[in-house]
């Protein structure tokens, strides 16, 4: 298939994703409704098969298939807090000489599980306007998909350059390449009030401790200042502590 070739209109897009969401949601085991509680990878496995199935006729799946030994992998991730997804791509040598490929979509399930869930404001992917974790989703497995379409192709892929933002218009609609699913910072400072720097205090083994939140990701790393503990660049001795966002208070 020519994926350059592809020219999709709005209302053709917008049916076929609609009629990928109902079929997503009437096949998972998981996925019932649009803010989904929960997800699975092979909820994954079958949205990209949809997609597949529907926009492309089954030809991208053989094009992987064509360059790798192992199946398309799909992961929700928890460890990835900026990208609301990655494709992975891993070169290996084979015995005989040629490079093998092994291809993963991952998709930041933290991300998507904060957005809607108590962050009041527009929530924009790839230019457009999400109004639930499943559009949201499949906006994100969309642009995944470009990559893996470009990867498989073209042997590369960036959604900073001309043919990736042309093949994600044509094919999908797109007129942006960015997401602004809600972050664990963004998350941390309107659901807690903390942000980093914040003076904030917990209790460890017993004693109360303050300090200054110095990272947000899953839980915040806080700095409490303590002549056992290691230097840092203020000249001043901390202690690092890993404590989940609900058991801190502001100092």
């Amino acid at each position: 298939m020519d994926f350059l070739a592809i020219r999709n209109a709005p209302d053709q897009i917008a049916a076929r994703t609609a009629a990928i969401a109902a079929a997503l949601m009437a096949r998972s085991l998981r996925v019932k409704e649009p803010n989904f509680k929960l997800i699975g990878n092979d909820d994954l496995s079958r949205l990209f098969d949809l997609y597949d199935r529907d926009f492309f006729d089954g030809q991208l799946a053989l094009q992987v298939k064509t360059k790798t030994t192992t199946p398309l992998q799909f992961a929700i991730s928890t460890r990835m807090t900026s990208a609301g997804g990655k494709t992975i791509v891993q070169r290996q040598p084979g015995a005989d000489g040629t490079q093998r490929f092994h291809y993963q979509i991952a998709i930041a399930g933290r991300l998507l599980f904060m957005t809607f869930g108590g962050v009041d404001r527009p929530v924009i992917v790839n230019g457009f306007t999400c109004t639930d974790r499943l559009s949201a989703l499949q906006r994100i497995m969309e642009h995944e998909i470009i990559h893996l379409l470009e990867l498989t192709t073209f042997g590369d892929s960036s959604c900073g350059a001309r043919r990736f933002k042309v093949l994600a218009a044509n094919i999908f609609g797109h007129t942006g390449t960015k997401h602004a699913l809600v972050t664990p910072r963004e998350h941390a400072a309107v659901r807690h009030g903390i942000t980093l720097g914040s003076m904030v205090t917990f209790e460890f083994e017993g004693r109360k401790l303050v300090g200054r939140v110095n990272r947000i990701h899953r839980r915040a790393t806080v700095l409490v200042e303590d002549s056992d503990g290691v230097r840092y660049t203020d000249g001043k001795w901390y202690r690092k502590y890993y404590i989940p966002l609900a058991f801190l208070g502001i100092a």
